[in-house]
């Protein structure tokens, strides 16, 4: 075996254990694992799901997937919550104001967290351009 395809299988190796996978497969003493094999380790620990949704300033899911449901806690404060069919709570959050018409939103500032307590959940706060909360409309995306 040439030094290509070792730094190669340690290259997938190294990419599997980042990913997650407590240990690599078993092989036989000294044998170098297959890219197959290594392919499909790594397959079957990974699992994604994207989710995105559009929130209406009082708080009405605009659009969504099922099981999925908004809330604005009231009195224009600009607070939200997102409540997504399974756990969010290792994903990557990003939103932006505006809603599911096509026109211009206010400008504004928005931000993302975790909603504590509820790991399908996602804490929205919306504010103006002085930083007062306001409530606005949003479109939010969650990655894993």
């Amino acid at each position: 075996m040439n030094f290509h395809h070792v730094s190669r299988y340690a290259l997938i190796a190294s990419a599997i254990l980042a990913i997650g996978l407590s240990s690599p497969p078993a092989f036989a003493a000294g044998q170098p694992a297959s890219r197959a094999s290594l392919v499909a380790a790594a397959a079957a620990t990974v699992i994604t799901k994207t989710y995105s949704v559009i929130v209406n300033a009082d708080g009405t899911l605009a659009v969504g997937p099922a099981g999925a449901s908004s809330n604005n806690f009231g009195g224009n404060y600009g607070y939200f919550e997102v409540i997504f069919p399974s756990d969010v709570s290792k994903c990557v959050y990003t939103a932006t104001l505006g809603d599911a018409s096509p026109t211009f939103p206010a400008l504004g500032f928005i931000s993302v967290t975790l909603r504590s307590g509820n790991p399908n959940g996602v804490f929205v706060r919306t504010a103006d351009t002085n930083g007062t909360a306001n409530d606005h409309a949003f479109h939010l995306h969650v990655q894993c």
